[in-house]
């Protein structure tokens, strides 16, 4: 996983982030017991940790990028720590539930796998899951489509298929489409959060001065309701450990 967020929009990903971490994991912890400890690779700055802790007794986030860390949101089930991409300093067989928020795009290895597979319990449940926000709408409004921009790589619904799968089996994939209200205020850090948005609403309003305020402002002016709906779709692969 690379640093991709630096400061400024580390801030704006920590200020919001849809309610769709809790939807997902519901999906799968519904009915089940509580689990006792949990890892959260690349956790950002924790709305996926804080979710986890709802269904698990402790939570260790994770992330390589300290901007991100340093903007993680506190909860009393929750840790953080810094990952450098070379091992997780855990003990044999702890964890027995591992997730990857949007982070397995970035991180996947099959030196990463061969390390959770360690780190985990026998039988622990490995869950891979990411969201789409459908906003080209939003962006179009903003005249963001008239900016010149590579087209992102990104897949959504990445996971161990491309490695040595010895150790893990898949237990479960699903796919499910939301609707969701996002505030004008909450739009606007969502927009922010990522790095090229922000280069690209730089551009567009002539500089990163009072961005938030500017992109905000331009919002209200198009659309009048005070939240505005937009599509989502949820992916979710989930993996047993075999030790």
């Amino acid at each position: 996983m690379s640093e991709e967020y630096d400061q400024i929009t580390a801030s704006h990903y920590a200020a919001y982030r849809p309610d769709l971490h809790l939807k997902i994991l519901h999906e799968y912890f519904a009915g089940n017991n509580k689990h006792k400890n949990a890892l959260d690779i690349g956790c950002g700055t924790g709305h996926s940790s804080i979710a986890l802790a709802t269904f698990c007794d402790k939570v260790i986030g994770i992330d390589p990028s300290q901007h991100m860390l340093q903007n993680a949101l506190l909860h009393p089930g929750v840790e953080y720590a810094r990952y450098n991409d070379e091992k997780l300093d855990f003990a044999n067989d702890y964890f027995d539930i591992i997730t990857f928020a949007g982070s397995l795009y970035y991180a996947r290895s099959q030196h990463l796998l061969n390390e959770l597979v360690r780190v985990s319990t026998h039988n622990a449940k490995v869950l891979v899951y990411d969201f789409e926000i459908y906003l080209e709408k939003i962006c179009a409004e903003l005249k963001m489509d008239s900016s010149p921009k590579e087209k992102s790589e990104y897949d959504h619904k990445a996971n161990f298929s491309e490695l040595d799968q010895k150790s893990i089996t898949i237990e479960r994939e699903h796919s499910k489409s939301y609707s969701v209200n996002i505030s004008i205020a909450n739009l606007s850090h969502l927009l922010l959060s990522s790095k090229d948005n922000f280069n690209i609403l730089a551009e567009i309003f002539g500089d990163d001065t009072d961005l938030y305020y500017k992109v905000s402002q331009k919002l209200k002016s198009v659309y009048k309701d005070e939240k505005i709906r937009v599509e989502a779709m949820t992916y979710l692969t989930v993996y047993t450990v075999l030790k």
